[in-house]
């Protein structure tokens, strides 16, 4: 496959990775997610200033119109550098819902602040007896209000606006905007295990505002954040694979490094292939369009999630002890590996979704 970049996708990389060089190692990152939102208000500036923050946005609320390859091309280069940046939540997933489901008047106020850095939208979708099952949902809207529990909002606790997933009394799904300091909510924080933040929240009588958009607009935006998360993957995979190759190159054991051993080699080459292998299906699944793209989506999360997962055991594992910790960048880079790689489903998940999706079959049907 060719997967050369045109010039300004190429910018747009340069641009991620000239950010990530400047402001970005072990201690900073720590540093960054000790802030109050997980994340630092410079950087997020920085990012809305250089228009990155807009660069998947529609081009009438004053985007780029980033293709799927100019988004896992951001992606990626943000995994490189193991951002803490919501872009993911804020912008992929938050953003790309109002872009995809808001009203004119919706679009109007919100995307150009969220351009702007100045307002950020979380979305609340799943729920704790839904698990990824959007089929699940039980939060209920009567009357423009809406009641029932939402769990793992990222973005939940600092967010300027909440987009709700809710059944009407007829069962339908649609999609409410609701104000973070409306009333009826109470907001649970906690830190994943990468250090990032998200909540559970709790909507008694809460007054929202219907979405243009429903289950359509909700499942093509789901399936642009699972491209996304596949190019942050990627990312992390390249990173930690060419840290760990750097490393073994330089330990000793026994006299020589530990990278002359053929023990070793093959399981390097075997990180290689998958590195290799995950930047096919990610650039096989941008391509795809109609109804190939959400089966080509789900394939190429199921693969490059679990191959993250393997790629990033190792690396920890042959950097020893100190590949727990989180002094290298490369334990860092794991623990968000382990928080990408279910989030909107594990890899179990998105295996069952692909055999439904190319079958014909519902996951009830296969379970």
């Amino acid at each position: 496959m060719n997967f050369d970049l045109s010039e300004e996708q190429a910018m747009l990389r340069d641009l991620v990775d000239r950010f990530g060089a400047d402001r970005y190692d072990p201690a900073r990152r720590l540093a960054y997610l000790r802030e109050p939102r997980g994340f630092a208000d410079a950087n997020w500036a920085m990012l809305a200033e250089t228009g990155l923050l807009a660069f998947a946005l529609p081009e009438e609320a004053g985007g780029f119109g980033g293709s799927a390859v100019d988004i896992i091309t951001v992606m990626e280069a943000l995994g490189r550098c193991v951002a803490v940046e919501p872009v993911l939540p804020a912008i992929i997933l938050g953003a790309g819902l109002v872009a995809a489901a808001g009203t004119d008047s919706q679009k109007a106020t919100l995307l150009p602040a969220i351009a702007a850095g100045e307002a950020i939208v979380a979305a609340a979708l799943f729920e704790r007896q839904a698990r990824f099952d959007l089929d699940g949902i039980k939060t209920r809207v009567h009357d423009s209000r809406i009641s029932g529990t939402k769990q793992m909002v990222l973005g939940g606790s600092y967010a300027n606006h909440l987009l709700v997933a809710a059944r009407t009394g007829e069962g339908a799904l649609t999609l409410h905007l609701v104000k973070a300091d409306a009333p009826g909510i109470t907001i649970t924080p906690y830190r994943l295990v990468d250090g990032s933040i998200a909540a559970d929240l709790q909507f008694v009588d809460t007054p929202a505002q219907l979405m243009a958009g429903g289950e359509a607009a909700l499942a093509q935006t789901l399936d642009q954040v699972r491209l996304a998360i596949c190019g942050e993957l990627l990312g992390l995979m390249d990173m930690m694979f060419a840290a760990t190759l750097d490393y073994i190159k330089t330990r000793q054991q026994f006299g020589q490094p530990i990278g002359s051993f053929q023990a070793i080699q093959h399981r390097m080459a075997d990180c290689y292939a998958r590195v290799e292998l995950s930047r096919s299906h990610l650039y096989r699944a941008a391509a795809a369009d109609g109804a190939t793209c959400a089966a080509a989506v789900m394939g190429a999360k199921a693969y490059i999630a679990q191959s993250a997962m393997q790629v990033g055991e190792e690396a920890v594992q042959l950097h020893g002890g100190i590949g727990t910790t989180e002094e290298l960048m490369v334990g860092q880079a794991f623990k968000r590996v382990m928080t990408l790689s279910t989030f909107l489903g594990d890899t179990d998940h998105d295996i069952m979704a692909y055999i439904a999706i190319t079958s014909g079959a519902t996951q009830q049907d296969l379970a």
